[in-house]
């Protein structure tokens, strides 16, 4: 959670929604200078906000909400000669999602694969 942390570009990403060309560029350039594959690739960003809707005592959902969940997610797809993009090979949720709230300590790793994981991404994640 350091100053100039990968954290910390995560944090900045997530607040701007996404708009800020330079901190999208400088994490590309991380993915790209750390990611592994012998293949094209394509890495896609979404930014949303989920409504976490409340639960009475019964489990029973409410429509109500007190709180909202703001997160990235990153997927890591190969692309074949028409930059038409794959299944995911690995990815991330950035805070991730526990008890029903965000946790910004923890990241969400996805690895498709898990016998030949992309451990490359947890470097750059710093996990």
């Amino acid at each position: 959670m350091k100053a100039g942390s990968m954290w910390q570009l995560l944090m900045g990403m997530k607040k701007c929604g996404l708009k800020n060309d330079a901190l999208m560029d400088t994490f590309y350039d991380l993915v790209g200078e750390c990611y592994q594959a012998s293949h094209d690739y394509a890495v896609f960003v979404f930014h949303d906000r989920y409504d976490v809707p409340l639960k009475a005592a019964d489990h029973e959902r409410l429509w109500e909400s007190e709180e909202m969940y703001e997160y990235i997610i990153c997927a890591i797809c190969p692309v074949t000669g028409d930059y038409e993009p794959g299944r995911p090979e690995c990815g991330f949720l950035f805070p991730a999602f526990e008890d029903r709230s965000e946790d910004q300590n923890y990241v969400d790793i996805f690895q498709a694969d898990p016998e030949r994981p992309h451990d490359e991404l947890r470097k750059l994640l710093g996990v």
